[in-house]
């Protein structure tokens, strides 16, 4: 009696697990895009955005507070035209930075390591608007775009932290 009911519990755990599929990955909501990502994809496996801990360095070194360590979130996606973009979520700053990589070429010195640094800011304090009706500035953002992407990042992207760095005067990387 007692192994008729586990092969019968072992048919039904059988049968359920024929039953039971793997869910396609949900598609990507547009959070600040007009259209919706293509793609999520990870930054490092392109050549573009191979110095992507130098980059954050040098964007510290040039706008942050150097005494603190400095946290980033960075989660890239291939855009429909085939573009692909990295953004960073810089916490310490409250910045939201749209890079689309450096010099595939550069070598993997740091002083090649300057274009996120150059890159679009928006300021997630003062440049949030709460709607698209009026006619937005040139950072404006809706903010639940940017809370979307700020969720997206914190789910898929990968956590930096960049230490502090030496005071400007003694700092020879930059």
């Amino acid at each position: 009696m007692r192994s008729r009911l586990l092969f019968a519990l072992c048919c039904v755990l059988a049968g359920m697990g024929a039953s039971v599929s793997v869910a396609a990955p949900a598609p990507l909501s547009k959070m600040i895009y007009a259209q919706a990502p293509v793609q999520r994809i990870e930054p490092l496996d392109y050549p573009q955005f191979k110095l992507i801990e130098a980059e954050l360095r040098n964007t510290v070194r040039r706008h942050g507070d150097r005494s603190v360590p400095n946290r980033f979130c960075a989660v890239g996606y291939l855009l429909d035209r085939g573009t692909l973009e990295t953004v960073l979520i810089w916490d310490n700053a409250q910045s939201l930075i749209r890079w689309w990589g450096g010099d595939a070429l550069a070598t993997s010195e740091e002083r090649y390591a300057v274009s996120a640094s150059f890159s679009p800011f928006t300021d997630l304090r003062t440049d949030m608007v709460e709607d698209d009706r009026y006619p937005l500035g040139t950072r404006a953002i809706v903010r639940a775009d940017a809370e979307a992407l700020i969720a997206d990042c914190r789910a898929h992207g990968r956590q930096y932290t960049v230490p502090p760095l030496p005071p400007k005067g003694e700092d020879d990387e930059y």
